[in-house]
């Protein structure tokens, strides 16, 4: 029964669109009834068979218009095959076809039919989960519509684009263009009304512009005029169409019966929008995480939880489902190309190999020169490491009694750990260290924490840290994994983690640059 509400009001729609043509059209009068008839064929195609492989049919029917002259109808039946493709998991052919659909509009210099194209690419950017890629494709499209009041074509693409962009700014959260986007396509559809005396008898024109100005007065915050929109739009809804004609009202009713703590009217709305929505995935798992929302808000939190595990479940679901039909699609899209194109597939081959062995040299190359970049900058780390080991143990041998007993507790606690070593003990504990300092644990931690910046355990490994690297850059063969047991790191994946996060380098490749320096020396 769905798919026959559907067709009535494609085509109540599509008669209505197509009776508002100005005088400007009056010479396509002669092709539109064929047009129509075509592009109402095809739409029927897809309506009345879902699960069987129509493409082809729908596609013998393009190549026809094609032939006979590329109209406005030529673009609205491509734009039937599009989606067709779209939704069998073919995305790169729909793809190709849209900018195909594109590139003909350009010869064509049919500024209509480039927003067409333009608005079909943003459609399938959306549906793949890329709403900023959709909408960088959708907003020039606007530019192409010079006048949306010419004819039902001009009028039908104008509104479409404007929803689009609603949609695509909602779901990024970008309420400015999004009510700039639904005000534009009231201000069309009121505009045509008066200009061409047009009158949508779906209901679905008028009902939709009412719940965008409803959206943009409850977002400046004026919840009354929101609730009186929404009544006018729904006293226009004819029950005996699909709820999809409809679904802005409910998705910006919803919200606004939300605001109100209206919970149960909420939830049918969000309930509408699920049921209108089922066969859409890219909108029903919006609609299953805004019901969840809702029923949080409302304290019914069971069934929220419910709602969030179905649509997690769903989320994985879909993108799990859109990959698998990419690489289906993209396999068979290949192996299509192949064939039919074998010699020149060839000569690319042979052309792709020259350019990655010529990729490969370079990259050998920038990984020798980085290489030799990187061991010179180690071995000067190195070096200066040294010198710093030297010169440090120098001044702590040298300082006097009198001098050690003028250092700071914490220059005092640097010195005894530099000499004494106590960190070399696993086990070593902040109490241990505040004895020595004659201080209590916290009060330890306090000094430390003033003095380094860090904290008791950071501090400790630190000197383990140092530790490590002289004996890396002695004559000892101590093993990594065994240096980091002794040195109470646990690990060697410990060790070797700390190691580089404060060196830049490795402990073999410290290792390595020391025994160099030594070895040239």
């Amino acid at each position: 029964m769905r798919k026959i509400y559907q067709a009535i009001f494609f085509l109540v729609f599509v008669l209505c669109i197509f009776s508002c043509s100005s005088p400007e059209s009056d010479k396509l009068k002669n092709d539109e009834n064929k047009g129509l008839r075509q592009v109402l064929y095809v739409q029927s195609l897809y309506n009345n068979h879902p699960a069987k492989d129509i493409a082809p049919m729908i596609q013998a029917t393009v190549d026809s218009m094609r032939s006979e002259g590329r109209s406005p109808f030529y673009y609205a039946a491509v734009n039937v095959l599009i989606d067709r493709l779209f939704s069998e998991g073919r995305f790169a052919e729909a793809d190709s076809l849209a900018v195909k659909m594109q590139e003909e509009a350009n010869l064509d210099s049919d500024s209509l039919s480039i927003a067409m194209a333009k608005r079909v690419r943003a459609q399938m950017f959306y549906k793949l989960s890329q709403p900023e890629r959709a909408l960088q494709e959708l907003e020039p499209a606007i530019a192409f519509i010079k006048n949306p009041y010419r004819s039902g074509s001009d009028f039908g693409t104008a509104t479409s684009i404007q929803e689009w962009l609603w949609i695509i700014s909602r779901d990024l959260g970008d309420t400015l263009k999004m009510n700039e986007g639904g005000m534009s396509y009231a201000r069309i559809v009121e505009e045509n009304e008066t200009i061409n005396g047009w009158r949508d008898t779906t209901g679905h024109y008028p009902v939709s512009a009412l719940a965008f100005k409803a959206e943009d007065s409850f977002s400046k915050g004026d919840i009354n005029c929101a609730r009186e929109l929404l009544d006018s739009a729904s006293k226009k809804v004819l029950p005996q169409l699909p709820s999809r004609a409809y679904e802005h009202l409910y998705a910006v009713r919803c919200k606004v019966r939300a605001a109100d703590s209206n919970w149960n009217g909420a939830i049918a709305d969000a309930d509408i929008l699920l049921a209108t929505h089922k066969d859409f995935p890219w909108f029903y798992i919006k609609d299953l995480l805004l019901k969840a929302e809702i029923l949080n808000m409302a304290g019914r939190h069971e069934e929220s939880a419910k709602a969030y595990s179905e649509y997690v479940s769903f989320h994985d679901s879909l993108s799990e489902k859109i990959t698998d039909k990419r690489l289906h699609d993209l396999t068979v899209l290949y192996r299509s190309e192949i064939s039919r194109e074998q010699k020149r597939a060839e000569r690319f081959r042979i052309f792709a190999l020259g350019a990655v062995i010529i990729l490969l040299v370079l990259l050998l190359i920038l990984s020798i020169l980085h290489a030799l970049r990187e061991k010179k900058r180690n071995r000067l780390l190195v070096e200066r490491l040294k010198e710093l080991d030297r010169a440090t143990e120098t001044a702590y041998q040298n300082d006097t009694k009198e001098e050690t007993d003028q250092l700071s507790l914490i220059e005092k606690l640097d010195r005894y750990m530099f000499t004494e070593r106590p960190y070399v003990n696993p086990s070593l504990s902040r109490k241990e260290l505040a004895d020595f300092c004659q201080i209590s644990p916290d009060a330890l931690g306090q000094l430390i924490k003033t003095e380094k910046g860090v904290s008791v355990r950071t501090y400790i490994n630190s000197f383990r840290l140092e530790e490590s690297r002289r004996i890396l850059g002695s004559d000892s063969n101590e093993g990594i994994a065994e240096l980091a047991v002794r040195l109470g790191f646990g690990t060697s994946r410990t060790l070797q983690r700390a190691f580089k996060e404060r060196y830049d380098m490795s402990p073999t490749q410290y290792r390595e640059a020391s025994r160099e320096i030594e070895t040239s020396d």
